[in-house]
C-alpha cells in the first residue's frame, strides 16, 4: 500500500490532466484514481451549489466520473481535460434542477412562504448553536445560496463558475455551451440579480462583494 501510493503521488506531481485523461483511455487504472483524487472536492462543491444539496451532489459527483471512466474513449486530447469534466457535471446539474423544478412544482403550491425558501438547502451543517459571528456568517451563506437558486439555470451555473470555481469566462464558454460574449452578460445578469435579491433579504452590499 505504501508502495502504491508512493507510486501514486509521482504520478500526481509529474503528469497532467490531459496526459492522465489519455491514461485512463489506455485502461490505466492508476490514472483514473488519480483523476478523481485531483477533483473529487471541486466537483461536489460545484454540483453543491448547483443544485442546493450535499448528499444528491455526492451522487452527482459520483454518477460524472463514472461517465468520465465509460466515455474515456470518446474524450479528445486536443480540448482541455477540465472543461470536458466540468461538462459532464453541469449536464448533470442541468437534469437534475429540471428534475426538481417539475417535482415541486404540484408540492410548491401547497407549502408555506417559509417552507420555499428552506427548499434545496440542504448545504450547511445545522449551526444553530455555533457562536454568535460564526452564526451570522453561515446564516449569510445559506441566504446567498438561497438566492443563487432562484436564478435562472444558466445565470446560476455561470456565476457558480466564475465565482466559486474561478473559470475564465473562455472556459465558461465551452462548459455552458454558448459564445464569450453570451457567458459576460450572463455574468452581468445573475450578478445584478443577486444584487437585488441580496438587498431585499438586508444583506448589505459589502457583504456579497464576492457575488
Amino acid at each position: 500500500m505504501k508502495v502504491r501510493n508512493l507510486q501514486l503521488r509521482e504520478l500526481h506531481l509529474r503528469t497532467s490532466d490531459e496526459e492522465l485523461m489519455m491514461r485512463c483511455r489506455s485502461g490505466d487504472t492508476a490514472a483514473f484514481e488519480l483523476i478523481v483524487m485531483r477533483f473529487k472536492d471541486q466537483i461536489i462543491n460545484y454540483i453543491c451549489r448547483s443544485v442546493g444539496d450535499y448528499h444528491q451532489a455526492e451522487d452527482l459527483a459520483q454518477e460524472t466520473f463514472i461517465r468520465i471512466y465509460k466515455n474515456a474513449d470518446s474524450y479528445e486530447p486536443r480540448s482541455k481535460f477540465k472543461n470536458w469534466l466540468y461538462l459532464i457535471a453541469t449536464n448533470l446539474c442541468r437534469n437534475e434542477i429540471r428534475d426538481r423544478s417539475r417535482r415541486k412544482t404540484d408540492l410548491l403550491a401547497g407549502q408555506s412562504t417559509e417552507d420555499k425558501e428552506s427548499d434545496n438547502l440542504d448545504i450547511f451543517p445545522d449551526f444553530r448553536y455555533m457562536p454568535d459571528r460564526l452564526y451570522e456568517k453561515k446564516e449569510r451563506e445559506l441566504i446567498i445560496q438561497q438566492k443563487i437558486n432562484c436564478l435562472p439555470e444558466n445565470q446560476r451555473l455561470s456565476l457558480i463558475l466564475v465565482t466559486y470555481q474561478g473559470m475564465r469566462y473562455e472556459e465558461i464558454a465551452e462548459i455552458i455551451g454558448c459564445s464569450v460574449s453570451a457567458v459576460k452578460s450572463l455574468i452581468h445578469r445573475s450578478r445584478r440579480n443577486m444584487k437585488k435579491l441580496l438587498m431585499e433579504s438586508g444583506i448589505s452590499e459589502s457583504h456579497n462583494a464576492k457575488i
